[in-house]
């Protein structure tokens, strides 16, 4: 009798484990797309060149806690199928409409939402922080990019220009651009420091995270720390390529010695946390502590009784994952519209403006021009000049995956990302057409 009783928990844990393996298949199904899509976009940038890194890590994460998913099956049914639905709708969005900010940010409430059907709140307290890492994954928003990429920029040069000035060079920065001992040097988006600040940001976290358990305030110390080192690293980095461009050429400072000043850099950077976690230990007086592989919340929950019902919304919810799956690329909107001519639509004079002859445009940075070819199908770049020989500049892309990638933004933003300086920003009304 005893042995039947002893036995009973394996053998309703063992019931149950199909609904983890149907669960983990529809999940599969869900996001493989997803991935194979973003090792042929998005991860192929350096701004998101980290993406399968964080996922790596997150697998690695998980099969630490691999023990919670052989216990015995505790369930959140209620709240698991509202998760897991929202979920589901933000991954339809982000899937059909080309929307990558949706369909990798659907990752934390349909995991999630697996979970506590499968394993309960104790299997999402477990699961917690690979959960909550997986937030590094996710592409930041265009505005949010766009609103510290050029700060950082402007920061960077000029920080630069100054210890250039003091090492006897002779400098001259106009916006983002240097002007050093005739090498024009453009500070480019991935010299702002942003990825790098990024990036030590998911480390730094992940090596508190493993190292042992510490209390808040130290964790938000060392995280505090993080932004000034960033920044300190990355202007050491744009200070070396500069001296590099200088004494041994344009090419050298864009090829081999780049990537390896990066890298060098980032190890750098990452040694000084390390060193500014033990100041912070030591201030705080809070020693690690080893989290052991006999945590709390690696070890089996204990057995709980789950009901048929609770049974039933998991296989359902399995089920709906591999439905999505499987009806998303059936739902993505196809173009119908032949391509439109953007140079032809646009008149080469109009009124007393025609376009200037003389102008030579200016040409984009390499990662700048990347973009653009990413982005936009049709890039028309005219400058208009009048009798009075004043000039007006004019820019038309356009792209037909209309995707987060292809958006508005201001073109104060686009100019300084390109070396110009903004005088003066006005608002005013032009009259075409019969309208204002």
């Amino acid at each position: 009798m005893s042995t039947v009783l002893d036995q009973h928990p394996m053998t309703r844990a063992d019931r149950s484990g199909w609904l983890a393996w149907l669960l983990a298949i529809g999940l599969a199904a869900l996001y493989l797309p997803t991935y194979v899509a973003l090792s042929r976009g998005l991860w192929r940038e350096e701004a998101y060149a980290h993406g399968p890194i964080i996922l790596a890590v997150f697998v690695f994460l998980c099969w630490q806690r691999r023990a919670v998913l052989r216990g015995s099956p505790r369930s959140a049914p209620v709240a698991g199928a509202l998760l897991l639905a929202a979920g589901l709708l933000l991954y339809l969005l982000g899937r059909t409409q080309s929307l990558p900010l949706f369909e990798v940010a659907s990752h934390l409430p349909v995991i999630a939402g697996a979970l506590l059907l499968v394993r309960g709140y104790a299997g999402l307290r477990a699961f917690a922080f690979p959960i909550l890492f997986l937030l590094f994954m996710v592409p930041l928003p265009g505005f949010v990019l766009e609103a510290a990429t050029g700060p950082l920029k402007e920061l960077v040069s000029a920080t630069v220009a100054s210890m250039l000035a003091m090492m006897g060079y002779a400098v001259e920065r106009s916006g983002v651009v240097l002007a050093v001992n005739g090498h024009d040097l453009l500070v480019a988006d991935a010299c702002s420091g942003l990825n790098s600040l990024y990036s030590l940001l998911a480390l730094g976290l992940l090596y508190t995270h493993l190292s042992g358990r510490r209390g808040i305030a130290h964790v938000a110390l060392v995280m505090a720390g993080i932004l000034p080192i960033a920044i300190a690293a990355n202007m050491a980095r744009v200070l070396g390529l500069s001296l590099v461009a200088v004494h041994m050429g344009d090419e050298a400072a864009r090829g081999f010695l780049h990537d390896v000043a990066g890298f060098l850099v980032f190890t750098v950077a990452f040694a000084l946390l390390v060193g500014w976690d033990k100041v912070v230990g030591r201030v705080t007086l809070t020693p690690a502590l080893s989290q052991g592989r006999g945590s709390a919340l690696e070890t089996p929950t204990p057995a709980l009784s789950q009901g048929r019902g609770s049974q039933v919304v998991a296989a359902a919810a399995a089920i709906a994952i591999l439905a999505v799956a499987i009806a998303a690329p059936f739902l993505k909107p196809t173009v119908s519209s032949a391509p439109l001519d953007i140079a032809a639509l646009i008149p080469m004079s109009f009124g007393q403006w025609q376009v200037d002859p003389d102008d030579v445009p200016v040409p984009a940075a390499p990662d700048v021009q990347a973009n653009l070819e990413r982005l936009y199908s049709q890039v028309v770049a005219r400058t208009y000049v009048n009798a009075q020989g004043e000039r007006m500049m004019l820019t038309v892309a356009y792209g037909g995956d209309q995707s987060d990638a292809l958006k508005a933004h201001r073109q104060e933003v686009c100019y300084r990302a390109q070396g110009f300086e903004i005088h003066g920003l006005a608002r005013d009304h032009f009259a075409t057409a019969g309208r204002s």
